[in-house]
């Protein structure tokens, strides 16, 4: 079994937001500053890669970019690694794939977290 990763940073102006991964089930939240250890349960951690077969997130392209130079804005990281090691980074600006909400919802259901980065509509 390999070492699971997964690791999601984002951030405009002010405080990054990320939420992390680490050994043990234990999950690492910074959110506007302030940083939690959490512990995560085992069948949420299962749930959430089950979830990421099901939004196909392993097809998501690797970088999301607008079409014009933006000099400001949001700025998001993401990095998985399951546990058949499976691996994939991704990046973005002010640009994301089509089911990121749903991505969102994800990530705050196993971390317990309160990410906000819903994409915008324009």
């Amino acid at each position: 079994m390999k070492k699971e990763i997964i690791y999601y940073e984002s951030g405009s102006m002010g405080f990054p937001n990320s939420v992390e991964l680490l050994e043990s089930n234990k999950g690492k939240i910074l959110e506007e500053g302030s940083e939690l250890i959490v512990d995560l349960k085992e069948h949420k951690i299962l749930h959430f890669w089950d979830k990421m077969d099901e939004l196909q997130v392993w097809k998501w392209k690797r970088e999301y970019n607008p079409k014009y130079e933006i000099l400001d804005g949001h700025t998001w990281e993401l990095k998985l690694r399951n546990r058949n090691g499976r691996t994939r980074n991704f990046d973005g600006h002010e640009s994301y794939p089509n089911n990121y909400n749903e991505f969102i919802k994800e990530l705050n259901n196993l971390f317990g977290s309160e990410i906000k980065d819903e994409k915008f509509e324009l």
